[in-house]
C-alpha cells in the first residue's frame, strides 16, 4: 500500500503510475464495487475554486478532476494500463495547464448511474494490479474545520461551528 497522509497531489499519482506502467489500473469505488473493465477516461479538468464559506473567509484551491464513464455497450475485457492513462493524461497536460500540487480526484458515472465525486483514499499494489481505491467526497464546513483546528492549536475546547462572524455581521452558518 502506497501511504496517502494528507491529499493526493497530481504529480504523485501520476509518479506512482510511471513506476508501474504495466499494470492494470483497477479503481475501487467508495461503496465496494469496482469500476468495471472497459472504462474510459472521459475528461481530465484543471479545475480552480474561488469561494466564500459560512465563516465569510474566501478560499482558493485547485484540483485535477479525472472523469472515468464506462458505456453499456463497451466490449473491451480489460482495465486500462497505468501506461495508457499516462499517455491520455499527456495528451491533456499538453493543451491545459495542469498544476502538479493540485490534489487529484476522480468522478465516475454509468449510463445509468449520475456522477459521483471521489477522492483517493490509498493505491495498492495487489493482484498485478495498481489499485485505486477512493473515497465519497462529502460535504464540509471549512469554518468549523478552522475552528477545530484552533482549538487544538491553542489546546482550548471550542463549540464553535463556523468560527468567527463576518464583519458585517452577518457570516456563520447559522449553527
Amino acid at each position: 500500500m502506497i501511504q496517502i497522509q494528507e491529499h493526493l497531489t497530481t504529480s504523485r499519482f501520476l509518479k506512482v503510475l510511471e513506476e508501474k506502467k504495466d499494470l492494470p489500473l483497477v479503481f475501487h469505488l467508495g461503496n465496494g464495487k469496482i469500476v468495471p473493465v472497459g472504462y474510459h477516461v472521459t475528461e481530465i479538468k484543471a479545475v480552480t475554486f474561488e469561494t466564500v464559506d459560512c465563516g465569510g473567509q474566501t478560499n482558493t484551491w485547485k484540483d485535477t478532476i479525472v472523469q472515468l464513464w464506462r458505456p453499456e455497450t463497451e466490449k473491451d475485457d480489460q482495465h486500462m494500463t497505468a501506461g495508457k492513462f499516462l499517455k491520455i493524461y499527456g495528451q491533456v497536460a499538453s493543451r491545459v495547464n495542469i498544476s502538479g500540487d493540485a490534489e487529484i480526484k476522480f468522478e465516475y458515472g454509468d449510463d445509468g448511474q449520475p456522477a459521483v465525486h471521489f477522492e483517493v483514499a490509498d493505491l495498492r499494489l495487489s493482484d498485478g494490479q495498481l489499485q485505486v481505491h477512493l473515497d465519497w467526497v462529502g460535504v464540509r464546513c471549512k469554518a468549523a474545520d478552522r475552528a477545530r483546528e484552533a482549538a487544538l492549536l491553542s489546546n482550548t475546547p471550542t463549540n464553535a461551528c463556523c468560527g468567527p462572524t463576518s464583519t458585517t455581521g452577518t457570516g456563520g452558518c447559522g449553527c
